[in-house]
């Protein structure tokens, strides 16, 4: 997701934070410069930010966890001040699966903020209070912690992309209707949710109804183009989108023997080749990584991902579309036969499309997704 930096990577997965996470930190700067810096404001301020911060954290934590025991592998995690967007490597077998992983997040808040109940007796109700627009105290911690991950249970359950609630809704709606449909409908329902959000954060002055509605409509747009490329794909089958251009590493080969192929070869990943069939990849910084330490022993196949997504020649393009969004440069193996005929990729499909589509209109589309993905 553009406008992430890094954070931290733990095992297999990459951690970033969204740049609309500073939200909080402009809510809290001005909130204490209403009241007067003070260095014990500001102490229990960040305590307090550190705290949301940790809550999404944990929200994220309860989809990965819950997906990955469902078979579902995600490999990064974009943090946003209302949640997260994962990226996944795989996808949930079954309607249900999607719910109980999109659910899990906001319970995860909603946990939290059971928790909490013990700190928050003899406060006033969220709706009596007249203003949460002022600075943290170590008394009130608690409660407005408590506040903040209820906040985030309702929010998420909202049907509108990127937020829990979309995909919730989506694959509610797909038990009846088409998977695509169903994303249109939630699409426009985005759009309408998001001018609610921008014209009652503008008549507010509510700044994080403003960044959510920048989310939204975003995450809209974002979708909008999964709608449009699906149109394009219908009825391209793998045999006609793969190619038999790509580059292989094999299996016994050690990282010394690879080291000259991986840097005479600008590939950002290879396929991992025994017996003439792909049985795993790496990326290209793993084996370089791995030279760099000395590990010139370290056999590939030790240190690749023998996890494949392979496609049938014969199989609509539009059966794999999740796995190729997903990873638009990553080459996925196509069979024939029962037998490794080539491989394919989403800019692999961009391109066959390009030459293919004589359509003026058509292709000004291709052209504006295409840039949009490189």
């Amino acid at each position: 997701m553009k406008g992430s930096i890094k954070l931290l990577k733990i095992k297999d997965i990459t951690i970033k934070m969204h740049w609309s996470f500073l939200i909080i930190l402009v809510w809290i700067i001005a909130a204490n410069a209403v009241e007067g810096f003070t260095l014990h404001n500001i102490k229990w301020s960040l305590i307090f930010v550190a705290l949301i911060f940790l809550s999404v954290i944990l929200h994220e934590m309860a989809h990965y966890l819950v997906a990955k025991r469902l078979g579902v592998q995600a490999t990064e995690i974009n943090l946003l001040p209302v949640g997260g967007i994962p990226t996944n490597e795989s996808f949930p077998v079954n309607k249900r699966s999607e719910i109980l992983i999109s659910m899990v997040g906001p319970l995860a808040n909603l946990a939290i903020a059971g928790l909490l109940l013990p700190f928050v007796q003899n406060r006033l109700p969220i709706w009596e209070i007249s203003s949460h627009f002022d600075v943290i105290h170590g008394s009130d911690i608690f409660y407005k912690l408590h506040i903040v991950n209820l906040g985030l249970f309702f929010i998420n359950l909202i049907p509108a992309f990127p937020l829990d609630g979309g995909n919730l809704f989506r694959t509610i709606l797909s038990w009846k209707i088409d998977y695509f449909a169903a994303t249109r409908i939630v699409v426009i329902a985005g759009k309408i949710i998001a001018a609610g959000f921008l014209v009652t954060g503008v008549i507010y002055l509510n700044l994080l109804l403003l960044v959510v509605s920048f989310l939204i409509f975003s995450a809209v747009q974002s979708e909008e183009y999964v709608l449009q490329l699906r149109a394009l794909i219908r009825g391209l089958t793998f045999e006609q989108v793969s190619t038999s251009n790509f580059s292989t590493l094999q299996g016994q080969s050690s990282v010394k023997d690879s080291i000259g192929n991986v840097i005479n070869n600008r590939s950002s990943e290879f396929l991992v080749m025994e017996a003439g069939m792909p049985v795993g990849s790496i990326p290209r910084w793993e084996i370089i990584n791995e030279a760099s330490e000395k590990n010139y022993s370290v056999l590939l196949k030790d240190i690749m991902k023998n996890k494949l997504t392979f496609f049938d020649a014969d199989e609509k393009v539009e059966k794999g579309f999740k796995s190729l969004l997903a990873f638009p440069y990553k080459n996925f193996p196509v069979m024939q036969d029962k037998k490794f005929a080539g491989v394919t990729n989403l800019m692999c499909i961009m391109e066959y499309l390009l030459l293919n589509r004589l359509d003026p209109k058509e292709h000004k589309i291709l052209k504006s997704l295409v840039n949009k993905i490189r």
